[in-house]
């Protein structure tokens, strides 16, 4: 029987085990885990220059 994940309401922030939608709120769910950590993270300079670019956009606004 293989593990089964644990997911989070983007609405509510409740925790469930369904894997579509909140059974509380009926809201969209996502996994509750963060992504996989790695050393050799080929995409952390783009996200940094978009997390970058937002930051600025928000102080302009």
């Amino acid at each position: 029987m293989a593990p089964k994940l644990i997911y989070r309401c983007t609405n509510c922030h409740k925790y469930t085990l369904e894997s579509d939608v909140c059974p509380y709120c009926g809201g969209d769910v996502r996994t509750a885990h963060p992504p996989p950590f790695s050393h050799t993270d080929k995409w952390g300079e783009y996200r940094r220059k978009a997390k970058k670019r937002l930051e600025e956009h928000k102080k302009g606004v």
